[in-house]
């Protein structure tokens, strides 16, 4: 018979763990700190306009009851289009700039934020020992940040879920076998409960025996090493990086030589990298705008070199070369050369690392998303020196700020790269 400390045993385990995963989200809740930098640093800071205006005693401003901020956070597109007339004038004030929606935000999360801008700290400001323009050490992001993205407590929250479906198998199992021992020991005749020889020698003594809370323990210790393992080695570090991926190409093109030795400027051959999303491969003509004279037969004993003939071969026959494409990023991310190297005025170094030095070309970053993030937060943003923020650098005046980061505007959120 099914004795009440098993019974017990059993129905605790679940318990335990559902409690343990009630408690979850109460600790995975973010302060109001947290929240904002997530959520809201790229485009607001406290004290100072960044691409929306500062947050600083919004409580105080005419007309933003605690009931309006969590409509307007939530969803400020419907109150624009509703008509709603703060909202509208809001909008017009800020260069018809769309705000994001936060829908994924509970109004506990909004209210925790908006306490946070209400009780931060001012930051006291600096200025430069050679005088000059004064600028606030309040940072709109921050600068640090590791090149991890996958939430630590989304990988716990799997490892429980895990380990709660095992239990339940487990406890499953066992019940299934203590209810058919009182049915053999009710219908002792009733061939539908017997068991096959080998679970009865085996598998039966052992699952009775076996105690739940040791087995969920095992299991637990056992998936945690297991995940742990494969998210420190993988998860984070291997699936979908090609980092150091340097396949042969159907040319050997020999990069040291002509961006190292002969000084030739990237955009010669990928013309297109400072207008257009792609960077382009250099078609064949490209190619024989010099090795149509340059042949270097006095390194092949005067027959033309064996690369330089195929790339002739290709140009007679009017045959595209198939150059392997290195650097590609998922689908789902969108990424433009031209923002980056007619806007930003990056180097090609910068993500392809020293071009100039390689003889066979490999993938030199990782090119994840917590690379780009960084990239983002510590990039400064020349507008001194480059007229296409002219606007935005005299709005910087006018609030005392000398740098801006890529963050600040707007580098951050997730529809620049994921819509």
């Amino acid at each position: 018979m099914v004795h009440t400390s098993t019974l017990k045993r059993i129905l605790i385990l679940p318990t335990l763990i559902g409690l343990l995963l009630m408690a979850q989200p109460v600790s995975a809740q973010a302060d109001g700190e947290k929240l904002f930098t997530e959520n809201c640093a790229s485009c607001h800071a406290l004290d100072a306009k960044v691409v929306g205006p500062a947050l600083r005693g919004v409580h105080d401003r005419p007309g933003r009851s605690e009931k309006w901020l969590l409509s307007w956070v939530k969803n400020s597109a419907k109150m624009i289009a509703d008509g709603d007339a703060l909202a509208v004038k809001l909008y017009e004030e800020n260069n018809k700039s769309a705000m994001n929606n936060f829908e994924n935000l509970g109004d506990d999360n909004i209210k925790a934020v908006l306490a946070y801008i209400k009780d931060a700290p001012v930051a006291v400001a600096a200025t430069p020992s050679g005088g000059g323009e004064t600028t606030s050490t309040t940072s709109a992001a921050p600068a640090g940040g590791g090149n991890n993205f996958y939430s630590t407590s989304t990988l716990f929250v799997l490892s429980i879920l895990v380990v709660v479906l095992l239990t339940i198998v487990l406890l499953l199992s066992k019940v299934k076998v203590m209810l058919g021992a009182v049915l053999k020991e009710k219908f002792p005749d009733d061939e539908a409960v017997a068991k096959p020889s080998w679970y009865k020698t085996k598998f039966q003594p052992w699952l009775k025996e076996l105690n739940p809370t040791i087995a969920t323990l095992v299991v637990f210790g056992a998936v945690a090493v297991l995940g742990g393992g494969f998210y420190f080695k993988y998860a984070n570090t291997e699936i979908g990086v090609q980092k150091g991926y340097a396949p042969t190409q159907p040319i050997a093109f020999d990069h040291s030589l002509h961006a190292g030795e002969y000084k030739i400027d990237c955009q010669y051959c990928h013309s297109t990298a400072s207008f257009s999303k792609q960077a382009s491969v250099p078609a064949v003509n490209t190619c024989m705008n010099c090795h149509s004279y340059i042949d270097a037969k006095d390194k092949y004993e005067g027959e033309v070199s064996p690369e330089i003939q195929k790339i002739r071969d290709a140009y007679k026959s009017n045959t595209p070369i198939k150059w392997v494409r290195i650097h590609n990023l998922p689908d789902h991310a969108y990424f433009n050369h031209s923002q980056h190297v007619g806007v930003g005025k990056v180097e090609c170094q910068t993500c392809h690392g020293p071009i100039e030095e390689m003889k066979k070309v490999a993938q030199h970053t990782n090119l994840q998303m917590g690379w780009c993030i960084n990239c983002h937060r510590e990039a400064k943003v020349d507008v001194a020196n480059n007229d296409y923020y002219e606007k935005i650098h005299e709005e910087l005046k006018g609030m005392g700020r000398k740098e801006y980061t890529v963050a600040m505007n707007g580098g951050l959120e997730c529809a620049k790269c994921h819509y």
